[in-house]
Protein backbone atom coordinates (compact mmCIF):
# COMPACT_ATOMS: atom_id res chain seq x y z
CA UNK A 1 0.00 0.00 0.00
CA UNK A 2 1.37 3.58 -0.85
CA UNK A 3 1.65 6.05 2.39
CA UNK A 4 -0.79 8.76 2.56
CA UNK A 5 0.03 12.51 3.57
CA UNK A 6 -2.74 14.74 3.99
CA UNK A 7 -1.95 18.51 4.27
CA UNK A 8 -4.69 20.26 5.54
CA UNK A 9 -3.67 24.12 3.93
CA UNK A 10 -1.77 25.26 1.08
CA UNK A 11 0.44 28.00 3.48
CA UNK A 12 3.96 28.55 3.59
CA UNK A 13 4.03 25.64 6.10
CA UNK A 14 1.93 23.45 4.36
CA UNK A 15 3.71 23.99 0.80
CA UNK A 16 6.91 23.29 1.61
CA UNK A 17 5.74 20.41 3.22
CA UNK A 18 4.70 18.82 -0.07
CA UNK A 19 8.12 20.65 -2.06
CA UNK A 20 10.50 18.78 0.52
CA UNK A 21 8.56 15.29 -0.18
CA UNK A 22 8.63 15.90 -3.64
CA UNK A 23 12.34 16.41 -3.02
CA UNK A 24 13.30 13.67 -1.63
CA UNK A 25 11.33 11.39 -3.87
CA UNK A 26 8.55 11.01 -1.37
CA UNK A 27 6.62 7.65 -3.40
CA UNK A 28 3.38 8.24 -1.90
CA UNK A 29 0.41 10.14 -2.55
CA UNK A 30 0.40 13.75 -1.12
CA UNK A 31 -3.34 15.17 -0.98
CA UNK A 32 -3.33 19.53 -0.35
CA UNK A 33 -6.76 20.35 1.04
CA UNK A 34 -7.39 24.53 1.04
CA UNK A 35 -10.16 26.48 1.14
CA UNK A 36 -9.25 29.36 -1.11
CA UNK A 37 -9.44 29.16 -5.01
CA UNK A 38 -6.18 30.09 -6.31
CA UNK A 39 -3.15 27.67 -6.10
CA UNK A 40 -0.91 28.23 -3.33
CA UNK A 41 1.00 31.56 -3.27
CA UNK A 42 3.60 33.59 -1.21
CA UNK A 43 2.17 35.80 1.09
CA UNK A 44 5.22 37.82 2.68
CA UNK A 45 5.14 39.93 -1.27
CA UNK A 46 1.75 41.15 -0.88
CA UNK A 47 2.31 44.27 0.97
CA UNK A 48 5.26 45.49 -0.62
CA UNK A 49 6.93 44.21 -3.38
CA UNK A 50 3.33 42.89 -5.68
CA UNK A 51 1.58 46.04 -4.05
CA UNK A 52 4.03 48.48 -5.44
CA UNK A 53 3.85 46.93 -9.28
CA UNK A 54 0.90 48.65 -10.02
CA UNK A 55 0.17 46.15 -13.63
CA UNK A 56 0.28 42.97 -11.47
CA UNK A 57 -2.89 41.23 -10.88
CA UNK A 58 -1.80 37.46 -10.88
CA UNK A 59 -0.54 35.85 -7.38
CA UNK A 60 2.86 35.13 -6.59
CA UNK A 61 2.65 31.33 -6.38
CA UNK A 62 4.71 29.30 -4.28
CA UNK A 63 4.57 26.55 -7.47
CA UNK A 64 3.06 26.60 -11.08
CA UNK A 65 0.45 24.93 -11.89
CA UNK A 66 2.59 22.24 -14.12
CA UNK A 67 4.32 21.03 -10.90
CA UNK A 68 0.80 19.72 -9.23
CA UNK A 69 0.67 18.26 -12.54
CA UNK A 70 3.89 16.35 -13.05
CA UNK A 71 4.37 15.53 -9.22
CA UNK A 72 0.48 13.93 -8.87
CA UNK A 73 -0.23 16.35 -6.28
CA UNK A 74 -4.32 16.20 -5.18
CA UNK A 75 -4.77 19.55 -4.98
CA UNK A 76 -8.07 20.16 -3.49
CA UNK A 77 -8.80 24.23 -3.96
CA UNK A 78 -11.92 25.76 -2.78
CA UNK A 79 -12.93 23.06 0.19
CA UNK A 80 -12.75 23.21 3.88
CA UNK A 81 -12.45 20.56 6.49
CA UNK A 82 -14.98 19.91 8.85
CA UNK A 83 -13.88 16.93 11.22
CA UNK A 84 -10.61 14.97 11.76
CA UNK A 85 -11.29 11.08 12.37
CA UNK A 86 -7.52 10.55 14.40
CA UNK A 87 -8.58 6.91 15.61
CA UNK A 88 -9.57 5.93 11.69
CA UNK A 89 -7.36 8.17 10.60
CA UNK A 90 -9.31 9.85 8.27
CA UNK A 91 -10.32 13.40 7.22
CA UNK A 92 -13.92 14.73 6.11
CA UNK A 93 -14.68 17.63 4.04
CA UNK A 94 -17.43 20.08 3.59
CA UNK A 95 -18.29 17.84 0.54
CA UNK A 96 -18.75 15.02 3.06
CA UNK A 97 -16.01 13.45 1.38
CA UNK A 98 -13.63 10.93 3.76
CA UNK A 99 -9.95 11.74 3.15
CA UNK A 100 -7.59 8.61 4.42
CA UNK A 101 -4.40 9.60 5.66
CA UNK A 102 -0.95 7.86 6.90
CA UNK A 103 0.42 10.62 8.05
CA UNK A 104 -1.70 14.38 8.34
CA UNK A 105 -0.36 17.84 8.50
CA UNK A 106 -2.27 20.92 9.96
CA UNK A 107 -1.22 23.76 8.39
CA UNK A 108 -3.72 26.08 8.54
CA UNK A 109 -2.07 29.22 9.30
CA UNK A 110 -3.62 32.32 11.19
CA UNK A 111 -6.96 34.44 10.82
CA UNK A 112 -7.32 38.10 10.93
CA UNK A 113 -8.20 39.89 14.25
CA UNK A 114 -10.90 42.43 12.86
CA UNK A 115 -12.21 45.63 14.78
CA UNK A 116 -15.74 45.84 15.17
CA UNK A 117 -16.88 49.57 15.69
CA UNK A 118 -19.73 51.73 13.99
CA UNK A 119 -19.58 51.98 10.53
CA UNK A 120 -17.30 49.01 9.80
CA UNK A 121 -19.19 48.03 6.73
CA UNK A 122 -17.94 51.07 5.09
CA UNK A 123 -16.49 50.44 1.31
CA UNK A 124 -13.32 51.64 1.14
CA UNK A 125 -11.94 49.42 4.78
CA UNK A 126 -9.55 46.56 3.85
CA UNK A 127 -7.39 43.80 5.83
CA UNK A 128 -4.69 41.66 4.32
CA UNK A 129 -4.91 38.07 4.95
CA UNK A 130 -5.47 36.24 1.49
CA UNK A 131 -4.84 37.22 -1.87
CA UNK A 132 -8.31 38.40 -2.62
CA UNK A 133 -7.67 40.67 0.16
CA UNK A 134 -4.55 42.12 -1.92
CA UNK A 135 -6.13 42.40 -4.94
CA UNK A 136 -9.08 44.46 -3.52
CA UNK A 137 -6.42 47.11 -1.92
CA UNK A 138 -4.55 47.21 -5.18
CA UNK A 139 -7.74 48.16 -7.05
CA UNK A 140 -9.14 50.57 -4.75
CA UNK A 141 -6.18 52.42 -3.68
CA UNK A 142 -5.24 53.42 -7.83
CA UNK A 143 -8.05 55.93 -7.38
CA UNK A 144 -7.84 57.83 -4.06
CA UNK A 145 -4.86 59.63 -1.95
CA UNK A 146 -5.80 59.50 1.66
CA UNK A 147 -4.85 56.56 3.45
CA UNK A 148 -5.36 55.88 7.16
CA UNK A 149 -3.55 52.59 8.89
CA UNK A 150 -4.91 51.18 12.08
CA UNK A 151 -2.53 49.30 13.35
CA UNK A 152 1.40 49.41 13.77
CA UNK A 153 2.95 46.13 13.46
CA UNK A 154 5.31 44.73 11.11
CA UNK A 155 2.47 44.83 8.48
CA UNK A 156 0.84 48.35 9.06
CA UNK A 157 4.29 50.05 9.13
CA UNK A 158 5.16 48.04 5.63
CA UNK A 159 2.00 49.50 4.16
CA UNK A 160 3.18 52.91 4.75
CA UNK A 161 5.82 52.42 3.59
CA UNK A 162 4.70 50.71 0.03
CA UNK A 163 1.74 53.48 -0.12
CA UNK A 164 4.14 56.91 0.54
CA UNK A 165 6.31 54.83 -2.22
CA UNK A 166 3.30 55.03 -4.56
CA UNK A 167 2.57 59.11 -3.88
CA UNK A 168 -0.37 58.22 -1.32
CA UNK A 169 -0.97 60.54 1.98
CA UNK A 170 -0.89 58.25 4.37
CA UNK A 171 -1.80 58.16 8.43
CA UNK A 172 -1.10 55.63 11.11
CA UNK A 173 -3.05 55.66 14.57
CA UNK A 174 -0.90 54.91 17.35
CA UNK A 175 -3.03 53.62 20.26
CA UNK A 176 0.00 53.97 22.61
CA UNK A 177 3.48 54.45 22.84
CA UNK A 178 5.38 54.56 19.39
CA UNK A 179 5.78 51.92 16.64
CA UNK A 180 6.93 48.33 17.07
CA UNK A 181 8.56 49.81 20.85
CA UNK A 182 6.76 46.26 22.55
CA UNK A 183 8.78 44.27 20.70
CA UNK A 184 11.76 46.05 19.47
CA UNK A 185 12.28 48.77 22.55
CA UNK A 186 13.02 52.44 22.39
CA UNK A 187 15.97 52.81 20.66
CA UNK A 188 14.38 50.58 17.34
CA UNK A 189 11.03 52.21 17.99
CA UNK A 190 12.32 55.74 17.14
CA UNK A 191 14.50 54.66 14.37
CA UNK A 192 11.19 53.08 12.98
CA UNK A 193 9.51 56.39 13.54
CA UNK A 194 11.74 59.08 12.59
CA UNK A 195 12.38 56.92 9.09
CA UNK A 196 8.56 56.55 7.97
CA UNK A 197 8.56 60.12 9.54
CA UNK A 198 11.80 61.08 6.79
CA UNK A 199 9.45 59.39 4.56
CA UNK A 200 5.93 61.52 4.90
CA UNK A 201 4.21 59.46 7.06
CA UNK A 202 2.13 61.16 9.37
CA UNK A 203 1.43 59.25 12.56
CA UNK A 204 -0.80 60.37 14.99
CA UNK A 205 -0.56 59.26 18.77
CA UNK A 206 -2.16 58.25 21.56
CA UNK A 207 -5.60 58.18 19.05
CA UNK A 208 -8.00 54.86 18.76
CA UNK A 209 -10.74 54.10 16.09
CA UNK A 210 -14.03 54.73 17.66
CA UNK A 211 -16.08 54.83 14.41
CA UNK A 212 -15.83 54.79 10.58
CA UNK A 213 -18.04 57.69 9.04
CA UNK A 214 -19.39 56.85 5.37
CA UNK A 215 -20.49 59.29 2.65
CA UNK A 216 -23.50 59.07 0.78
CA UNK A 217 -22.36 56.56 -1.28
CA UNK A 218 -21.51 53.70 1.47
CA UNK A 219 -17.27 54.55 0.89
CA UNK A 220 -14.94 55.60 3.58
CA UNK A 221 -14.78 59.45 4.63
CA UNK A 222 -12.75 59.82 7.72
CA UNK A 223 -12.72 57.92 11.24
CA UNK A 224 -13.48 59.57 14.44
CA UNK A 225 -11.24 58.67 17.06
CA UNK A 226 -11.90 58.49 20.65
CA UNK A 227 -10.87 61.55 21.70
CA UNK A 228 -13.38 63.24 19.06
CA UNK A 229 -10.83 63.83 16.49
CA UNK A 230 -11.20 63.39 12.59
CA UNK A 231 -8.91 61.92 9.97
CA UNK A 232 -9.84 62.19 6.86
CA UNK A 233 -9.23 59.34 4.90
CA UNK A 234 -11.16 57.59 1.49
CA UNK A 235 -9.17 54.14 2.25
CA UNK A 236 -8.25 52.61 5.62
CA UNK A 237 -5.97 49.34 6.11
CA UNK A 238 -6.69 47.42 9.51
CA UNK A 239 -3.68 45.70 10.73
CA UNK A 240 -4.34 44.94 14.12
CA UNK A 241 -2.35 41.28 14.26
CA UNK A 242 -3.72 38.13 14.05
CA UNK A 243 -4.20 34.67 15.46
CA UNK A 244 -4.15 30.87 15.28
CA UNK A 245 -6.24 29.43 12.57
CA UNK A 246 -8.13 26.38 13.30
CA UNK A 247 -11.50 26.50 11.91
CA UNK A 248 -12.29 22.26 13.18
CA UNK A 249 -12.05 20.76 16.53
CA UNK A 250 -9.86 17.84 16.74
CA UNK A 251 -10.67 15.12 19.86
CA UNK A 252 -7.69 15.12 22.35
CA UNK A 253 -5.29 17.48 20.53
CA UNK A 254 -3.19 19.47 22.69
CA UNK A 255 -3.28 23.17 22.56
CA UNK A 256 -2.69 25.94 24.37
CA UNK A 257 -4.57 29.89 23.46
CA UNK A 258 -5.91 28.44 20.27
CA UNK A 259 -2.46 27.07 19.01
CA UNK A 260 -1.45 23.34 18.43
CA UNK A 261 1.17 22.41 20.67
CA UNK A 262 3.75 20.44 18.83
CA UNK A 263 7.40 18.92 20.23
CA UNK A 264 10.24 19.15 18.35
CA UNK A 265 9.64 16.90 15.80
CA UNK A 266 6.28 18.67 14.92
CA UNK A 267 4.26 16.14 16.30
CA UNK A 268 1.17 17.14 18.03
CA UNK A 269 -0.43 15.24 20.82
CA UNK A 270 -1.74 12.83 18.46
CA UNK A 271 -0.58 10.04 16.37
CA UNK A 272 0.49 10.34 12.65
CA UNK A 273 -0.44 14.02 13.07
CA UNK A 274 2.15 16.88 12.84
CA UNK A 275 1.61 20.82 12.70
CA UNK A 276 3.91 23.54 11.41
CA UNK A 277 3.84 27.77 11.37
CA UNK A 278 1.20 30.16 12.64
CA UNK A 279 -0.84 27.42 14.04
CA UNK A 280 1.75 25.76 16.83
CA UNK A 281 3.05 26.61 19.69
CA UNK A 282 6.53 25.01 19.89
CA UNK A 283 9.27 24.55 22.18
CA UNK A 284 12.19 27.03 22.42
CA UNK A 285 14.71 27.66 25.06
CA UNK A 286 12.60 24.99 27.22
CA UNK A 287 9.68 27.29 27.11
CA UNK A 288 6.45 27.40 24.15
CA UNK A 289 6.72 30.09 22.02
CA UNK A 290 4.07 31.12 19.63
CA UNK A 291 5.86 32.40 16.21
CA UNK A 292 3.73 34.23 13.13
CA UNK A 293 6.91 34.63 10.52
CA UNK A 294 7.62 33.38 7.08
CA UNK A 295 10.82 31.54 7.79
CA UNK A 296 9.29 29.73 11.08
CA UNK A 297 6.82 28.15 8.82
CA UNK A 298 9.09 27.38 6.51
CA UNK A 299 11.96 25.45 8.25
CA UNK A 300 9.46 23.41 10.29
CA UNK A 301 7.66 22.56 7.11
CA UNK A 302 11.27 21.10 6.39
CA UNK A 303 11.80 19.65 9.20
CA UNK A 304 7.88 17.63 9.29
CA UNK A 305 8.77 16.76 5.97
CA UNK A 306 12.08 14.88 7.06
CA UNK A 307 10.45 13.36 10.00
CA UNK A 308 7.73 11.84 7.77
CA UNK A 309 10.33 10.35 5.56
CA UNK A 310 12.45 9.20 8.52
CA UNK A 311 10.45 9.44 12.14
CA UNK A 312 12.29 11.78 14.68
CA UNK A 313 15.11 12.27 12.28
CA UNK A 314 14.85 16.20 12.08
CA UNK A 315 14.48 18.49 15.56
CA UNK A 316 13.43 21.40 14.47
CA UNK A 317 16.26 24.26 16.30
CA UNK A 318 16.60 27.07 14.75
CA UNK A 319 16.81 30.45 16.51
CA UNK A 320 13.26 32.16 15.18
CA UNK A 321 14.34 34.97 12.20
CA UNK A 322 12.64 37.38 10.59
CA UNK A 323 12.89 40.30 8.06
CA UNK A 324 10.97 43.18 6.78
CA UNK A 325 11.97 45.82 3.81
CA UNK A 326 10.62 48.99 4.31
CA UNK A 327 11.84 52.01 1.71
CA UNK A 328 15.61 51.17 1.15
CA UNK A 329 16.12 49.44 4.14
CA UNK A 330 16.40 45.89 5.54
CA UNK A 331 15.75 44.82 8.84
CA UNK A 332 16.51 41.15 10.35
CA UNK A 333 16.01 40.09 13.87
CA UNK A 334 17.12 36.47 15.85
CA UNK A 335 15.84 35.09 18.61
CA UNK A 336 13.12 35.97 20.71
CA UNK A 337 11.77 37.48 23.73
CA UNK A 338 9.18 40.19 24.68
CA UNK A 339 11.40 41.26 27.57
CA UNK A 340 14.87 42.23 28.54
CA UNK A 341 16.85 43.84 31.24
CA UNK A 342 19.54 45.74 28.84
CA UNK A 343 20.29 46.51 24.90
CA UNK A 344 23.80 46.82 23.62
CA UNK A 345 24.13 48.64 20.40
CA UNK A 346 27.15 47.98 18.24
CA UNK A 347 27.58 50.74 15.22
CA UNK A 348 25.66 53.73 14.55
CA UNK A 349 21.46 54.57 14.39
CA UNK A 350 22.31 57.25 12.47
CA UNK A 351 24.62 56.00 9.47
CA UNK A 352 22.01 53.33 9.55
CA UNK A 353 24.38 50.74 10.20
CA UNK A 354 23.60 48.85 13.78
CA UNK A 355 22.91 45.80 15.98
CA UNK A 356 20.72 45.42 19.05
CA UNK A 357 21.34 43.33 21.27
CA UNK A 358 18.73 42.51 23.66
CA UNK A 359 19.89 40.67 27.03
CA UNK A 360 19.00 39.35 30.47
CA UNK A 361 20.43 40.33 33.89
CA UNK A 362 23.36 38.45 33.41
CA UNK A 363 23.71 40.21 29.59
CA UNK A 364 23.14 36.38 27.83
CA UNK A 365 21.52 37.62 24.29
CA UNK A 366 17.89 36.76 24.27
CA UNK A 367 17.82 38.51 20.64
CA UNK A 368 19.28 40.73 17.83
CA UNK A 369 18.25 43.18 15.49
CA UNK A 370 20.65 44.25 12.69
CA UNK A 371 19.91 46.76 10.01
CA UNK A 372 21.07 46.74 6.51
CA UNK A 373 23.32 43.71 6.67
CA UNK A 374 25.29 45.35 9.21
CA UNK A 375 26.51 42.08 10.50
CA UNK A 376 25.97 38.50 8.65
CA UNK A 377 23.04 36.25 9.63
CA UNK A 378 25.41 33.56 10.68
CA UNK A 379 27.89 35.09 12.68
CA UNK A 380 24.60 36.34 15.08
CA UNK A 381 23.08 32.76 14.85
CA UNK A 382 26.14 31.65 16.08
CA UNK A 383 26.41 34.37 18.92
CA UNK A 384 23.06 33.03 19.73
CA UNK A 385 24.06 29.47 20.08
CA UNK A 386 27.26 30.39 22.14
CA UNK A 387 24.94 30.94 25.02
CA UNK A 388 27.61 33.25 26.44
CA UNK A 389 27.27 36.37 28.42
CA UNK A 390 28.18 39.19 25.86
CA UNK A 391 30.44 41.96 27.12
CA UNK A 392 29.14 45.71 26.55
CA UNK A 393 32.84 46.91 25.72
CA UNK A 394 33.28 44.35 22.82
CA UNK A 395 29.55 43.99 21.34
CA UNK A 396 29.94 47.93 20.62
CA UNK A 397 33.74 48.13 19.34
CA UNK A 398 32.81 47.47 15.88
CA UNK A 399 36.45 46.63 15.19
CA UNK A 400 36.18 43.40 16.93
CA UNK A 401 34.65 40.77 15.12
CA UNK A 402 31.57 39.06 16.21
CA UNK A 403 33.19 35.84 15.95
CA UNK A 404 35.98 36.50 18.85
CA UNK A 405 32.98 36.95 21.02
Amino acid sequence: MREKVVIIGGSITGTYTMIELVKNKFDGDITIIDKKDVLPYNTYPLSKEWMLDKEEMDPPLLKEKEYYEKNNINLKLNTKVDSINWKEQTVTTDSNETIPYDHLVIATGSKLRKLSLPGDDAKGIFYLREFKDAIAIKKWSKNIKDIVIVGTGFIGLEFASTFRQLGKNVSVLVRSGKPLEKILGGEASEYFTKMHQDHGVNFIFNEETAEFIKDENGNIASILTKTGKTIKCDMAIIAVGVGPNLSFEVDSLGMEKGAIIVNEYGETSLPNIYSGGDITMWPYNGRLVHIEHWENAWGQAISIARNILNEKSSEYKEEPYFWTDQYDQTFEYLGNTRSWDNIFIRGSLNEKEFALAYLDENNYPLAILFANKFEKRKDIDTLLKSKKALSETKFTDVSIALDEM
